[in-house]
C-alpha cells in the first residue's frame, strides 16, 4: 500500500512539477542507461542512478516505485480478473482446475511484462506503443472470460484465441528486450544475455502459436502446455537475471510491484464483499444481529489479511536469490488468496440464506393434528397456498418455470380424497398401524410437500444470487441437450446440487485460508533479514499450525450429521476472521511472558545486569 501510495505522489509531484519546467519532448525510443553526465555528478545519487557493474557493463536506471505505465497496466490486470472472477464461478473441482487455469495464464503474463518493466521501462514512443499491446492482450483475457472453460469440448476457438492472445504479448517481449539490446550494442560482454532472454520469449510464442493451430482441428488437453511454458518463461527470466549481472533484479522495485499486486487482489475482495452486502440489503429484514455480525468478521478479515501482510513484509530489497524466490512465492500466494477471497465473501450470502431458514415460521395446517383432523383438501390447498404466496412475497421466484411449478403442485393437492387428513391427523397423535394412511396416497402427498419446499428453497437461494437454474441451462445447451425445468424433479435436482455447492464454497475456502496464511508465512521466512531467535521461530511454527487448522476445519464432512451443524451454525465466517485475528495479535507480541503487559522497569534492570553478569 506503501508503495502504491509513493507511486501516486511522485506521479502527482511530477505532474505538478513538469507543469512549471519546461516539458521533455517525448522521444521516440529513450535509452534505459545511466547519462554519463550522471556519472560524473558530485554526489549521485545510487538509488536512483541504478547499479554499477564492473568489466565495463552498462548501467541501468533503477526507480523505488512503479511508474504510471506500470500502475495502468496493473489496473488492466485487475479489470480482466473481475471480469472472470463475475462471469466464472466455481461450481466444481473441475471448474476449480479452470480457474486456477485462467488464473495462472494471467498472472505468469503479467509478470513477464513486470520483470521488464522493473530493470528497462522508460517513457517514449515505442514504450507507449508497446504498452498498448500489453493493455489490448489484457483486454484479450478479459473477452475470452466468459467463455474459458478448457474442460469442455466445443470452446475450441476460445482456446485458440486465448493461444494467440499468449503469442502476441511474448512477441510483444522480444521486441521490447530487443530494443534494450541496441541501447547496450557497444558492451559486446552483456549481448548473450539478451539474446537469451529474447530466445525465451520467442521460443514461447512459437509454441503458444503452435498450440493455437493444434486447438483449430480438435479439442485436447495441449492447452495444459499453457501452464507448463508460462512457469518456465518465468524460472528461466529469473535464471539469467541470477547469472548476468545484466539482467538481475537487485535494487529493482520488483517486491514493490508484487505488494501492489496483492491490494490490487485485496481490492477486488473488498469490492465482491460489498456487492454481496448490497444482495442482502436489497432482501426483506435484512439486517438483524447475526447478519450485522457476519458483514462486521468479513471486512475485519480482509483488514487484518491487508495488516498482516504489510507488516511482514517490510523489506524493499534482498538478495538476489532470495528476492526472486520471494517473487515466485507470490505466485501460489495469490493463487490462495483469490480462492479465499471467492470463498469467505459467499459465506455471507450462505449465512444470510442459513438465517432466513433457521428463523422461518410457517403457519402450515399440516403440522396442527386438530386442525388437520377436521380438514378438508380444499381447505389444506388454502392454507399451503395463503402460506407460500406470503413466502413468495418477499422471496419473489426469478423463473417463471418455477412459479409453474408451484401451481402444478399446489393443484396436485385438491386431487388427495378428503378423508385422507384426518386419517393422517388420527396416526400423527397415535402412530398405531392400523391408523396408517394409505401408502399410495402418502408417498404423494410427501412428494407434493417435497416439491413445495425445495421450490421455496430455491426461490430463496435465487434472491441472494445463488442461481443454478441458467448454469444448469447454460451447461445443456453447451451439450445440445434440451433441459426440462418443469417439475418437481429438476427443482430437486437445483436443490441438491445447491447445498452441494455450499459444501464446496466451504471446503475450498477454509483450505484456501489456510493456504494463504501459510505461503504468506513462508514469504516472511524468505523474506526476515535479522537472525533467528526462539520466539519468532515459535510463531512461525504457530502461524502454520493455526494454517493447518483451519484447512483440516473440513475434516467434519466425514459425518455429516456434525458438517449441517457447523454450516447451519454462525461461526462459519468468524471463525476464519479470529483466526486472522490471533496471527496479527501474534505479530505485535514480541516475546512470550508477559504477552499483553510490557515488563516494569525494575526487572527489566534486573534481566539486564543478570545478562551481563553471564556475559562476564
Amino acid at each position: 500500500m506503501l508503495s502504491f501510495l509513493r507511486a501516486i505522489s511522485q506521479m502527482a509531484a511530477t505532474h505538478g512539477h513538469d507543469a512549471a519546467a519546461p516539458q521533455q519532448k517525448l522521444k521516440l525510443i529513450k535509452s534505459p542507461l545511466v547519462k554519463s553526465d550522471d556519472k560524473l555528478a558530485d554526489e549521485p545519487n545510487l538509488s536512483t542512478f541504478g547499479d554499477r557493474y564492473r568489466d565495463d557493463a552498462p548501467e541501468f536506471q533503477r526507480h523505488e516505485q512503479a511508474n504510471m505505465l506500470e500502475i495502468f497496466f496493473d489496473l488492466f490486470f485487475a479489470a480482466s480478473y473481475t471480469v472472470f472472477s463475475k462471469n466464472q464461478s466455481v461450481t466444481s473441482s473441475t471448474r476449480i482446475a479452470g480457474y486456477i487455469g485462467y488464473f495462472t495464464v494471467l498472472w505468469f503474463t503479467w509478470l513477464a511484462v513486470a520483470l521488464y518493466d522493473v530493470r528497462f521501462v522508460t517513457d517514449s514512443i515505442f514504450e507507449r506503443v508497446a504498452r498498448a499491446v500489453h493493455l489490448g492482450v489484457m483486454v484479450g483475457f478479459a473477452v475470452v472470460a466468459p467463455n474459458f472453460r478448457p474442460e469442455e469440448n466445443n470452446h475450441q476457438g476460445t482456446l485458440q484465441a486465448m493461444s494467440l492472445i499468449l503469442m502476441i504479448s511474448r512477441l510483444c517481449l522480444a521486441a521490447e528486450y530487443s530494443s534494450i539490446l541496441w541501447h547496450v550494442r557497444k558492451f559486446k560482454k552483456v549481448r548473450s544475455a539478451f539474446y537469451a532472454q529474447i530466445a525465451v520469449h520467442l521460443l514461447a510464442a512459437l509454441i503458444y502459436l503452435g498450440i493455437s493451430f493444434h486447438l483449430q482441428h480438435h479439442h485436447s488437453h495441449v492447452f495444459i502446455t499453457w501452464y507448463i511454458i508460462c512457469a518456465a518463461e518465468a524460472l528461466f527470466s529469473f535464471g539469467l537475471g541470477l547469472y548476468h549481472d545484466v539482467l538481475s533484479f537487485t535494487k529493482t522495485h520488483l517486491m514493490g510491484r508484487m505488494s501492489l499486486l496483492t491490494i490490487i487482489i485485496l481490492g477486488d475482495g473488498i469490492v465482491v464483499l460489498a456487492e454481496k452486502v448490497v444482495t442482502i440489503v436489497k432482501s426483506p429484514e435484512a439486517w438483524n444481529p447475526l447478519i450485522i455480525g457476519i458483514v462486521t468478521a468479513g471486512a475485519s478479515t480482509t483488514y487484518f489479511v491487508f495488516l498482516v501482510y504489510f507488516d511482514w513484509m517490510k523489506s524493499q530489497h534482498l538478495p538476489g536469490w532470495r528476492q526472486q524466490t520471494w517473487a515466485v512465492l507470490h505466485f501460489p500466494f495469490h493463487l490462495a488468496m483469490v480462492l479465499f477471497m471467492q470463498g469467505f465473501t459467499q459465506f455471507i450470502l450462505w449465512a444470510k440464506i442459513v438465517d432466513v431458514l433457521n428463523n422461518f415460521r410457517a403457519d402450515w395446517i399440516t403440522a396442527d393434528v386438530d386442525a388437520l383432523s377436521r380438514a378438508t383438501s380444499a381447505a389444506v390447498h388454502a392454507n399451503i397456498s395463503a402460506e407460500v404466496s406470503k413466502f413468495f412475497a418477499e422471496y419473489n421466484p426469478k423463473w417463471q418455470d418455477l412459479i409453474e411449478t408451484i401451481n402444478t403442485t399446489l393443484e396436485n393437492i385438491t386431487a388427495i380424497p378428503d378423508d385422507y387428513w384426518p386419517q393422517l391427523a388420527r396416526f400423527s397423535a397415535t402412530k398405531a398401524e392400523a391408523d396408517l394412511p394409505p401408502a399410495n396416497t402418502t408417498e404423494f402427498v410427501f412428494n407434493v410437500l417435497t416439491t413445495l419446499a425445495v421450490t421455496m428453497e430455491n426461490s430463496l437461494f435465487a434472491t441472494f444470487d445463488v442461481d443454478l437454474t441458467q448454469e444448469f441451462i447454460d451447461q445443456d445447451k453447451n451439450k445440445n441437450v434440451t433441459v426440462d425445468t418443469m417439475g418437481g424433479g429438476f427443482a430437486t435436482t437445483i436443490n441438491n446440487d445447491t447445498w452441494d455447492r455450499f459444501q464446496l464454497v466451504f471446503t475450498y475456502g477454509y483450505v484456501a485460508s489456510g493456504a494463504c496464511l501459510a505461503f504468506m508465512t513462508l514469504l516472511t521466512i524468505v523474506s526476515r533479514l535479522t537472525p533467528w531467535k526462539p520466539w519468532p521461530v515459535v510463531r512461525a511454527i504457530v502461524y502454520f499450525l493455526l494454517a493447518l487448522g483451519l484447512a483440516l476445519v473440513t475434516a467434519v464432512q466425514v459425518d455429516e450429521v456434525t458438517l449441517d451443524k457447523y454450516l447451519f451454525s454462525p461461526w462459519l465466517l468468524p471463525t476464519i476472521c479470529l483466526v486472522w485475528f490471533v496471527v496479527l495479535l501474534l505479530t505485535h507480541t514480541h516475546s512470550v511472558p508477559p504477552l499483553f503487559f510490557p515488563r516494569s522497569a525494575t526487572f527489566a534492570v534486573r534481566r539486564k545486569k543478570g545478562m551481563d553478569e553471564e556475559e562476564c
